[in-house]
């Protein structure tokens, strides 16, 4: 309701809303002034009730209010409560309340269960738990109600709380979610015309899973057109991966897949295959390590399409701004290189090879981490010598020990090819953290006059990452080293293979000799206050082949108040591409809030391979930070004369659409794009923002309830059916779902306003809301009779089903979520049961209360 509709209703109707909801008022009124008179009783008179010039009811003087004169005075019986532990969120749930015996306030009711659920130990005497409180029980626990909060505080010793476990929550919270076909849909494209001649590109993304009782069955596709300067179209369809999928809390917790997958990448190469995979999942544990996910880095000098190729295969396409680009969500992208492409608005192509990254595999002593996955190898276009893809066998696990070692190794199997690798790591408090490996490899090739036939060597590796407190700086370093020519991982030989058998003559050119990887951040100044300097890079060698492949980029960041200032330095050389590609941008960016809200002047200088730009322009945001713009002016040497820049993006509660235009003296760049998700489920078909379908998703119930606003993400908001899809929830551990309630439609009230879930991975969760929809009214009654007394209930159905309901004072009762037509049916006591009905008619008014009365029969 808008706050000014809620001044506006007159002062007798702000007594009557204290009178209507007093009986709350007055717990919570004796809780809070209790706490600053601890012994002193407080009395209530029912005087309280009663409004100036409004005849008093005959019933009044016989309403008991002794039960709110003592601090925590309330009402026993069942509430919904948030169970807080120690400050911890444990589980919101229904329990029963008791009053205690000699003491104010209520007790919760619980069962050893609970105490398990909630990580306290089982007592001495567990059948006192529901006849005591928490205090009686365990010494220097205390136990509170916040009726106001809807919540029960539990302050538990240290010593009475079980020994942390693996889980992060206990698996009986966990909330596998309900029956749903859920799709994330990603279509950009892009038209260029250069020179009078046309080309264009279009890509189509899509990543399901339909979710069943806790399986997840997911597949995902991409499409792909390619159109080039001579009209020739190329069309590709691929389905990536199609397989089954579920979780499961033995063991420290893991995850089950059945299908196309890839293997686990920590250890050996990982690689795509059919089969059967059992692996741990460390988003499950109570003290997560820090895991390792791949991100490709770049500097794009214009508005670009950046192409993520794996094994010849598109497998990502985005487009991207000006400037210094991060993709974190090429979600096939594990393990293993693979090549990028960045499209420039001139036309003009920069490729690069990505590896893939490496981290020490420290674990805390005792937890095992493992992966065990056995089946067929998978790559299109493979062809074994011997007339079939390879079966193959795969183990890895590392183990946690004490005084800070960990211990891990592995092994993979098939008819021509075994490997064993062997390793250790510590964290050591000067050096940081470190490990080493050795890997014994024996490949069995065809036997021709190119290749040897058998072949074994060995693979050396170290891995180190170190912090320092003192200064800020995070540097990590890998290194690998094939210490013979004669060894191979399991990938290699089969794309070897694969080359040897087509008569490709550059296949032997891909055999990895030796790499590192770098990468390093560093805050300037004290608390960063001269800026950020980070810098990753890596160098590749091979075998067969003169010259390295390296990838290197560099960036620091300060502000000089107002302005926000970047410089980009990259340098990327593949021997099979040609020659290096050298990169220098400067960006200043200066704030326009003056002038216009949530926006920028931007200047961005770039050169690459000695062709230079130069943009200015203005970006910003509207409409809650929902539609991103940005326009830009510029200039390049080497003939091509003026260039220029225009893009939006807009995120919305059905998903995101962007497009942008680029010019330059020989021709134009058109890009546009669209995404989100659509989710069929039990209550009907959702549209929404992207799905996280390797993370937790809620689906808002609340009937009826159009346009609310939810506070877990930019643009989302319930359907015109009352219902919305909240993704990017943490998997296994406990979310807040919240409605906005700041700008609620005056037609809408919510009894709550934010649900506690723990979702599984890729799990689609209920959060259902209890919202009544509908009129306003505060209505007099009529009883010839007499006068219906203070507390009789009234309540209003629809089809069966309550709707609305409240309590009498003074004759009068307020209803919210009415329809517009409709009867109340009034029942009380008073020495015997008495009832009444009144139908009611309502007219809308404009100040969104609506004042009627209505006769009881």
């Amino acid at each position: 309701m808008n706050p000014d509709k809620k001044h506006c209703y007159g002062r007798q109707y702000g007594w009557l809303q204290v009178n209507i909801f007093s009986l709350l008022l007055l717990g919570y009124v004796s809780s809070s002034y209790a706490e600053s008179v601890p012994v002193q009783k407080i009395r209530f008179s029912p005087e309280f009730f009663k409004i100036p010039g409004v005849p008093g009811d005959p019933n009044l003087e016989n309403t008991d209010l002794s039960l709110f004169e003592e601090k925590g005075g309330q009402l026993p019986g069942d509430y919904l409560v948030d169970v807080m532990v120690n400050g911890q969120p444990a589980e919101k749930i229904t329990l029963k309340f008791l009053a205690s015996s000699g003491k104010p306030g209520l007790f919760a009711c619980l069962t050893t269960g609970d105490l398990t659920r909630w990580g306290i130990r089982q007592p001495v005497h567990p059948e006192k738990l529901c006849s005591q409180d928490i205090a009686d029980i365990f010494p220097e626990a205390t136990e509170k109600l916040d009726l106001n909060k809807r919540q029960l505080l539990l302050s538990i010793p240290q010593q009475e709380l079980l020994p942390p476990g693996w889980l992060r929550v206990p698996a009986a919270l966990w909330d596998e979610g309900i029956p749903a076909a859920m799709i994330n849909y990603d279509y950009s494209g892009g038209q260029q015309s250069n020179e009078g001649s046309h080309t264009s590109s279009q890509y189509l993304g899509l990543n399901g899973s339909l979710n069943l009782m806790g399986w997840r069955l997911r597949n995902q596709s991409n499409w792909t057109e390619q159109r080039t300067r001579r009209g020739v179209s190329t069309t590709q369809w691929s389905s990536l991966n199609t397989y089954l999928q579920h979780d499961y809390a033995s063991g420290q917790g893991g995850m089950f897949t059945l299908g196309q997958t890839y293997t686990n990448g920590d250890l050996f190469d990982s690689f795509a295959f059919e089969g059967i995979k059992a692996e741990s999942d460390d988003g499950m544990l109570n003290a997560t390590l820090a895991g390792y996910s791949p991100v490709i880095r770049g500097i794009a000098t214009t508005q670009a399409q950046v192409i993520v190729r794996q094994n010849g295969s598109i497998i990502y396409q985005k487009n991207v701004a000006p400037g210094p680009f991060e993709l974190r969500d090429v979600s096939a992208f594990t393990s293993g290189d693979v090549q990028v492409e960045v499209h420039e608005a001139d036309g003009s192509i920069n490729r690069f090879t990505q590896a893939s990254g490496a981290v020490p595999v420290l674990q805390r002593e005792g937890r095992v981490r493992y992966s065990v996955a056995a089946g067929r190898y998978r790559q299109d276009g493979v062809v074994q010598g011997r007339g079939e893809r390879p079966d193959f066998l795969q183990g890895t696990a590392a183990w946690g020990l004490p005084a800070e070692f960990t211990v891990y190794g592995g092994v993979q199997a098939s008819e021509h090819y075994t490997a064993a690798m062997l390793g250790g790591g510590r964290f050591f408090p000067v050096l940081g953290a470190l490990s080493v490996d050795v890997t014994q490899a024996r490949a069995q090739f065809d036997q021709d006059r190119s290749h040897p036939g058998n072949q074994q060597g060995q693979a050396f590796r170290f891995a180190w990452s170190r912090g320092f407190d003192t200064t800020g700086t995070s540097l990590s370093l890998a290194g690998y080293r094939y210490a013979t020519s004669g060894f191979y991982t399991f990938s290699e030989m089969q794309q070897f293979q694969q080359g040897e058998h087509n008569s490709n003559p550059d296949w032997q050119k891909t055999h990895l000799r030796s790499r590192i990887q770098f990468t390093l951040s560093q805050p300037v100044g004290w608390n960063s206050e001269f800026g950020q300097v980070s810098l990753s890079g890596s160098q590749d060698s091979y075998w067969n082949e003169g010259g390295s492949g390296q990838n290197w980029t560099t960036t620091y960041s300060t502000t000089i108040a107002p302005a926000s200032i970047g410089i980009s330095l990259g340098y990327s050389k593949t021997p099979r591409y040609g020659s290096a590609n050298k990169t220098a941008m400067f960006n200043i960016s200066v704030p326009l809030s003056g002038w216009l809200p949530d926006s920028s002047l931007t200047s961005n200088f770039s050169t690459r391979n000695s062709r230079t730009s130069l943009q200015t322009g203005v970006s910003g945001s509207v409409l809650s930070n929902q539609l991103n713009y940005s326009v830009s002016q510029g200039w390049q040497n080497q003939g091509q004369g003026a260039t220029g820049n225009a893009s939006a993006t807009y995120l919305g509660r059905f998903g995101q659409v962007n497009g942008g235009y680029s010019y330059y003296q020989n021709g134009h760049q058109w890009l546009y794009g669209l995404s989100g998700g659509v989710t069929v489920h039990p209550h009907g078909v959702t549209l929404s923002q992207k799905l996280s379908l390797d993370g937790g998703n809620a689906l808002v119930i609340a009937p009826g309830a159009k346009g609310v606003k939810v506070s877990n993400g930019t643009g989302i908001s319930t359907d015109w059916s009352g219902y919305a899809l909240v993704p990017n929830l943490s998997s296994y551990q406990h979310n807040n779902v919240a409605l906005d309630v700041s700008d609620l439609p005056d037609d809408v009230d919510a009894k709550n306003t934010d649900i506690n879930v723990v979702p599984t991975r890729g799990a689609l969760v209920a959060a259902p809301f209890k919202v009544s929809v509908g009129y306003r009214a505060l209505i007099t009654l009529r009883y010839s009779p007499g006068v219906i007394p203070l507390g009789a209930a009234v309540v209003v159905k629809q089809d069966k089903e309550v709707v609305s309901q409240g309590i009498v004072d003074n004759g009068q009762v307020y209803l919210s979520g009415l329809p517009e037509t409709g009867t109340l049916e009034v029942t009380w006591q008073n020495g015997a049961e008495h009832h009444c009905q009144a139908g009611f008619h309502i007219t809308p008014s404009e100040t969104g209360l609506n004042q009627i009365t209505a006769v009881c029969r």
